[in-house]
């Protein structure tokens, strides 16, 4: 037969093929097989007459990786695909799953050729009966050989031997999860740490060594290092212990509103929520000047579930879903990164800053002015940070450096002007909030967060001054005792330990 031909060889016995299968293998004068070792093969060699199997057991071994031999594989299949008498490509299972050359070979033929496919009773049939399991409702199946790479990416989705990003995923612990493919004691351990991420070490997992084998067993999570086996079976875990993905987040959150979840959860608005939002994002900035990554990732935690009860608060007001949040966010970041998502050439990072706010008001032209939408309820020196830098993403900016800080000697001799001739309150303060503006114009031409810094100014004073107190105490007297000479001696000192912020922070 011209072309391609994918033939399901089923569950590794030759009653269980499908007769077009068995027809299709029995009239082929050779077929194609990724490993002629497989216990799948071995259990149809004898039904086949003269058919000739040729295994693509070099290909494999000369790869050096699963990815790699899984390219090879499909390249030399898209190539015999391409003679007169095309080819036949046996896989255990389903033609549908489980092996990655396939879907591949596929890709790099197109419309080139003609393509067969012949169904076969797949793994998730045999597995589901061998672990007992007559109706499980929803089921993930996964493939080993995806999880490996997964399990092996860095944060940035970086494989050596890939050229292309790997993506980030997650499963759903609650419903069964099979994974195919496995194969040897290597995939399985990197099954073993991705699985880690979202399921207790503890958590069973049933191995079925061969397809078509009844010598199953049971270890857990943690031990699947040790073992060798064709599919692993992962049951569900309960929606109480489904505690390290998003969607037990938002299933907690919902069962704390929920009748008979927490009476203080339950009463809360988008009104009575809003000082806890902003106390979290607060210890959210304080555990990063801590530089403590355990807190950290605590807050961050904090942070998360405003997020979520805010989304089920809205939800339950037909407002917006957390989907809705979801989307919104990635949709707009996407439309925002032409030059990541799209053709845009932007070289630099300030280049980025122009095209993003170019790009806000070409996606709302009702906006008159650049300076809409800045949180009225923001905090003074961020927000001043936040109407400078959009003023000046549009032009609206000194030339240097130096104008500015001419600009903050020119606020500051006209505050003493007015305190010189006794001016009202009112203009003291507007004078004062020159001065504090045209500062903050100095820290964003030196790229200094004025919050950030004068924060770790407000925790450097607080370390020295708290060791005053304790020089104080230590000497019996408090430090209204103390002289004015005293104070600027243990302030010194203070100085001299070097004790500031960042001393605070590590120790």
């Amino acid at each position: 037969m011209a072309g391609l031909t994918i033939v399901g060889l089923g569950p590794g016995s030759w009653k269980l093929l499908t007769l077009e299968a068995a027809d299709m293998l029995r009239s082929a004068p050779e077929i194609y097989v990724r490993s002629s070792g497989h216990p799948a093969i071995s259990a149809i060699a004898s039904h086949l007459g003269d058919t000739v199997i040729h295994g693509f057991d070099q290909v494999q071994a000369s790869s050096g990786t699963l990815p790699g031999a899984s390219d090879a594989i499909a390249g030399r299949l898209a190539d015999l695909a391409r003679r007169p008498q095309g080819v036949v490509y046996g896989v255990p299972g389903s033609p549908a799953l489980g092996d990655r050359s396939v879907p591949l070979v596929l890709e790099m033929l197109g419309s080139e050729v003609p393509v067969t496919m012949v169904a076969g009773l797949g793994y998730v049939e045999e597995v589901l009966h061998t672990a007992g399991i007559a109706d499980p409702g929803w089921i993930d199946v996964l493939d080993a050989t995806e999880i490996d790479l997964l399990s092996r990416a860095d944060a940035l989705g970086k494989v050596d031997e890939v050229s292309a990003r790997v993506p980030w995923r997650a499963p759903l612990p609650t419903v069964p999860l099979i994974v195919t493919s496995v194969g040897t004691a290597d995939i399985a351990a990197s099954v073993g740490r991705w699985l880690a991420r979202f399921y207790p070490e503890s958590h069973p997992v049933l191995v079925v060594p061969g397809t078509g084998s009844q010598d199953t067993h049971s270890v857990t999570l943690g031990r699947l290092a040790t073992v060798v086996g064709e599919c692993l079976f992962i049951p569900a875990l309960s929606e109480a212990d489904n505690v390290r993905t998003f969607s037990g987040l938002m299933n907690l959150t919902r069962t704390l509103r929920a009748p008979g979840g927490c009476p203080w959860d339950r009463e809360q608005t988008h009104a009575s929520l809003k000082p806890h939002l902003l106390d979290e994002a607060y210890e959210v900035v304080d555990a990063l000047d801590s530089g403590d990554p355990a807190e950290l990732c605590e807050e961050l935690g904090d942070l998360l579930f405003q997020v979520a009860i805010h989304s089920q608060v809205a939800d339950e007001m037909g407002e917006f879903t957390i989907e809705d949040v979801i989307g919104g966010i990635v949709t707009k970041l996407i439309g925002r990164h032409p030059h990541v998502f799209g053709d845009l050439q932007l070289e630099s990072a300030q280049d980025v800053l122009h095209a993003w706010e170019a790009l806000k008001q070409k996606q709302k032209p009702k906006r008159l002015s650049v300076l809409e939408q800045i949180p009225r309820g923001m905090p003074a020196l961020p927000q001043s940070n936040l109407i400078q830098k959009r003023a000046a993403n549009v032009g609206f900016e000194w030339p240097d450096l130096g104008s500015v800080i001419a600009k903050v000697e020119e606020e500051l001799a006209e505050l003493r002007q007015e305190i010189d001739r006794g001016a009202s309150r009112d203009l003291e303060r507007e004078e004062f909030g020159d001065i504090l503006f045209a500062l903050v114009s100095v820290a964003r031409h030196l790229r200094i967060d004025p919050e950030e810094a004068l924060r770790l100014a407000n925790r450097k004073f607080a370390a020295r001054f708290q060791y005053v107190e304790s020089r104080a105490a230590a000497n019996g007297v408090s430090l209204r005792e103390l002289s004015a000479e005293q104070l600027d001696g243990y302030w010194n000192e203070a100085k001299a330990l070097g004790t500031s912020s960042h001393a605070t922070e590590s120790g």
